[in-house]
């Protein structure tokens, strides 16, 4: 059996663990996410010998700042515990861009993908209408405790359906178009049976920038269509817009019931973002609740308090209330604030610069358009959940296992003949 393809039952066998493991943990005894570990080592075993590229020397030198943080509070094992996810993120990306697969066995993966971003759709409708509850805690089949998923699947979802659409040309099947646009569906759906509020201003945001950035990227010869696909969106969001009001008087925004009940679309959304103000500056007894509050809190904590500045409290030690209220936090630590907290200031910088390289790094390809604003889309997808909502991008593979597939279309070497295969469609 040829290595590439036992690689690619090991990624079919990961790709389905990450996106069911919340099923198997709700309604299963079977321990999904340390089978989902043993099969992410076992391939990291089977390719040990393709894991060197400049991307490995950096990622080295952050380990070794990280490592010698966790000596210095005394946290190394948890150190080990708390970085194992960007450790498999960095495996399977290496692993995935140093192979080369052949177009159909890749199209097969992304048909796979896309195959499991609608099954968390059809979870999300069985909770919406079945249960009949919005459960915070559960993201479509991915996650049975972690509800901030719930918004960032959907922003990273949106930005990559987003540029491919902005971009298909005449020659996509029509089927791909609608398969693309249920991907978007679903992650909306995940969103709102989740009960996240985040959701209806970032999807806008997200949608604008995407806009944005096509515009300025794209080919001058493809302007007028460009302008076309502008006024279907334009129209579809006109017709969407009572369903996202409906979405957002359902969900907790705690609105007044006569602002509810007035129907005035203005006024609701008004309210919508004063409540998000307040509850991102919310704090109890001192004490932030808010993320925005939190980063202030944890920056301000590590500027006055040199040892907290240069090694953290601690890998892990942000789970300890005790140490969080030392640091005046309860609630609304990210991605980049938990590394501060955990590591300092320095390590933070140096993984939240890595994982841009790694989203920006490329084997001296050709650019192309396409290539060019897929790439500050999934880059603007990082900076919001690292720095703004969540630690998501660093503490399991819901999102970084789509970037392991989606990264090297448009960055590696070993992928151009599959590239040029898909910008007959996308150029």
């Amino acid at each position: 059996m040829p290595v590439n393809r036992v690689k690619l039952y090991f990624l079919y066998a990961i790709l389905f663990l990450v996106f069911t493991q919340g099923f198997w943990e709700r309604y299963t005894p079977i321990p999904a996410q340390p089978i989902l570990e043993i099969l992410i080592i076992g391939i990291t075993l089977l390719s040990y010998k393709s894991i060197l590229n400049p991307l490995c020397y950096n990622f080295l030198f952050v380990l070794s700042v990280g490592l010698i943080c966790s000596i210095s509070t005394a946290s190394s094992i948890a150190y080990f515990k708390s970085i194992r996810f960007v450790l498999y993120f960095f495996f399977l990306y290496d692993i995935c861009r140093s192979t080369h697969f052949e177009i159909h066995q890749y199209l097969r993966l992304l048909k796979f993908l896309m195959g499991l971003v609608l099954l968390q759709g059809i979870a999300s409708i069985i909770q919406i209408f079945v249960i009949e509850k919005q459960i915070e805690g559960y993201v479509g089949y991915m996650s049975s405790l972690g509800g901030s998923t719930a918004t960032t699947f959907l922003v990273l979802v949106l930005s990559i359906c987003m540029v491919i659409l902005l971009y298909s040309n005449k020659q996509l099947p029509r089927k791909y178009i609608y398969f693309i646009l249920l991907c978007i569906a679903s992650a909306m759906l995940v969103g709102y049976s989740s009960g996240k509020r985040t959701i209806y201003f970032i999807a806008p945001i997200t949608i604008i920038l995407s806009v944005f950035l096509t515009r300025i990227c794209i080919n001058k010869y493809r302007l007028v269509e460009f302008r076309k696909k502008l006024i279907y969106i334009s129209i579809l969001i006109i017709i969407l817009l009572p369903i996202y009001i409906i979405g957002a008087t359902s969900t907790q925004f705690q609105l007044d019931n006569q602002v509810k009940k007035s129907g005035n679309r203005m006024e609701i959304i008004s309210s919508m973002i004063e409540y998000a103000i307040f509850y991102e500056n919310s704090e109890h007894k001192g004490r932030s609740t808010g993320r925005s509050g939190t980063t202030e809190n944890i920056l301000k904590s590590a500027l006055n308090d040199s040892q907290y500045f240069l090694v953290g409290s601690g890998f892990n030690s942000y789970k300890n209330q005790n140490i969080a209220r030392e640091r005046n936090v309860i609630y609304g630590i990210v991605g980049f604030t938990r590394d501060v907290f955990s590591g300092g200031i320095i390590f933070a910088v140096l993984m939240s610069l890595w994982f841009i390289k790694a989203i920006l790094y490329h084997d001296k390809i050709e650019q192309d358009p396409f290539s060019i604003t897929l790439k500050y889309m999934i880059l603007f997808s990082f900076l919001f959940t690292h720095f703004a909502y969540s630690a998501d991008y660093v503490t399991h593979l819901k999102l970084t296992s789509l970037l392991i597939f989606i990264l090297p279309i448009i960055n590696s070497k070993e992928y151009v003949h599959i590239k040029e295969y898909l910008l007959t469609y996308l150029k």
